[in-house]
């Protein structure tokens, strides 16, 4: 295991979802990512199939990439105003923060300021041992897909 993994992360620390975590987790990430939709969209999609791709051209950087439907879904949600709130749990809200940010890595200050919560208290849930929902600290040599 390398050195930086055994560095406590501090507010500074970049976090981002690490996809590599889902695949070995329980947890489902399709199930859970349809969670973050509102019921319109859990409903448009509940007879379509979530794994078919199509091009997706990035807005901003003009960027063509493959998407499956879910992940379309998804970032169209993160586009709403209200998709990060205070009525999601911090967790929920991290990761939320994280899909609007394209998955690029976030600091606990970024993570505050866009989630609208403390940095310290977010460090303190997601800068510990156990991971949540692939929420971890990001080191140079970690792949960031999302």
């Amino acid at each position: 295991m390398p050195l930086n993994y055994l560095i406590k992360p501090n507010v500074e620390t970049k976090f981002y979802i690490d996809y590599d975590w889902w695949e070995q987790s329980r947890d489902d990430l399709q199930i859970y990512l349809l969670t973050h939709l509102t019921p319109e969209q859990q409903q448009a999609l509940a007879h379509r199939n979530l794994d078919e791709v199509f091009d997706y051209v990035d807005p901003e950087t003009g960027e063509v990439f493959q998407v499956d439907t879910l992940r379309l879904a998804i970032r169209e949600s993160t586009k709403r105003e209200d998709f990060i709130t205070g009525h999601i749990g911090l967790i929920d809200s991290v990761f939320r923060a994280l899909l609007v940010n394209g998955n690029k890595p976030l600091s606990a200050i970024e993570l505050a300021e866009v989630t609208r919560r403390n940095a310290a208290t977010i460090l303190k849930t997601i800068g510990g041992v156990r991971i949540y929902r692939g929420i971890r600290p990001h080191h140079s040599n970690d792949a960031v897909e999302g």
